[in-house]
């Protein structure tokens, strides 16, 4: 998969603020990662939604001072404290997710900050409900792969590298 794979399969569903053009002009790789069982569950909750807690734990937005970003095992293990629209949509996909005998199967993009940090671009709603459900997953993930640059994404400033 390239750049205009990834954009044709994924553009129209990513609502995070991702800069198209800018993506254009930088050396821009796409990694796909398929998963399945356990591996896809650890997977998936180390993953970086575009969802952020003050220090207090209270939702949060991405620009407030002292936001952190949430992986989705947090995400997950906080919903009580998330604003109720969140909540409710996360509880119905959960329970979607656990009714269905056959494995989950999830295509999610994402920007691959560095082995450590990926952030999804869509389905932080699906991530968090297919880590909490009683489900067999099959996760495909898509990720870009480029540097920590606001312009790109502006959530890209919690993982930018501080300057000296």
């Amino acid at each position: 998969m390239d750049l205009d794979d990834f954009a044709t399969r994924f553009r129209s569903d990513i609502r995070a603020q991702l800069n198209w053009a800018c993506l254009a002009k930088v050396h821009t790789r796409v990694r796909v990662e398929v998963l399945t069982r356990d591996a896809a569950k650890r997977r998936l909750a180390d993953l970086f939604t575009v969802w952020y807690a003050d220090p207090a734990g209270a939702s949060s937005s991405w620009d407030a001072p002292d936001s952190r970003p949430l992986s989705v095992a947090a995400a997950a293990r906080t919903l009580p404290s998330w604003p109720e629209a969140r909540r409710n949509t996360v509880t119905a996909l959960t329970q979607a997710f656990g009714v269905d005998t056959e494995p989950l199967r999830l295509m999610l993009p994402a920007y691959r900050v560095d082995e450590r940090h990926c952030v999804l671009l869509d389905g932080n709603h699906r991530a968090v409900a297919a880590h909490r459900a009683d489900a067999d997953i099959h996760l495909s993930l898509c990720s870009l792969s480029g540097p920590a640059c606001e312009s790109i994404l502006p959530d890209l400033r919690h993982y930018a590298a501080p300057l000296s």
